[in-house]
């Protein structure tokens, strides 16, 4: 009778502790008990009793082989430095009816590039070519001329390629004719 009045007496004691928890009564958050401890859902415990969830699962790696297109560079092929010419002439000739483009790119010193010259008006497109020419701090591209345009608003740009250096001018307007 005794062991059932000493547990008897355990268990109120840890009701008791856990109401007075429950109340705000004090940080006991387990009471040992002959049956083991008795925890309080309202004190925070230090180890989690369930795996915690997450919303948002940890990334898995996987082994992904890309090829690259047909056409492509070969991550061997030498990385180009991109540059921006600059149309400095794009006047109407009205004496010899020729639009003249010319133009430069500055921070660029070879000669071994291309300027490409195109005029546009609607659905007419115009090209011509010129080589670049290494002067002290830039490339000069040839003059071009363009002749037989329709008279009206002409769209010009230059395209700069050589084996190092490639990029493309802003867009001119010029009136023809």
């Amino acid at each position: 009778m005794r062991a059932a009045s000493a547990a008897a007496l355990v268990a109120a004691a840890a009701v008791a502790l856990t109401s007075c928890s429950a109340l705000g009564g004090g940080p006991a958050a387990a009471v040992a008990t002959a049956s083991g401890p008795v925890l309080d859902p309202s004190v925070a415990s230090a180890t989690p009793t369930e795996p915690v969830a997450s919303d948002t699962p940890l990334p898995t790696p996987t082994a992904t082989v890309t090829e690259a297109p047909s056409g492509a560079p070969s991550a061997s092929a030498p990385t180009r430095t991109a540059v921006t010419p600059f149309i400095t002439t794009a006047d109407w000739d009205a004496s010899r009816k020729a639009l003249d483009v010319s133009a430069i790119v500055p921070g660029v010193v070879e000669s071994d590039g291309v300027c490409t010259v195109t005029a546009t008006s609607g659905a007419t497109t115009r090209t011509a070519t010129g080589e670049g020419v290494a002067a002290s701090s830039y490339t000069g591209c040839e003059a071009v001329s363009f002749t037989g345009l329709a008279a009206g608003s002409w769209k010009v740009a230059v395209r700069y390629d050589s084996a190092k250096s490639a990029g493309t001018s802003a867009v001119g307007t010029v009136q023809v004719g």
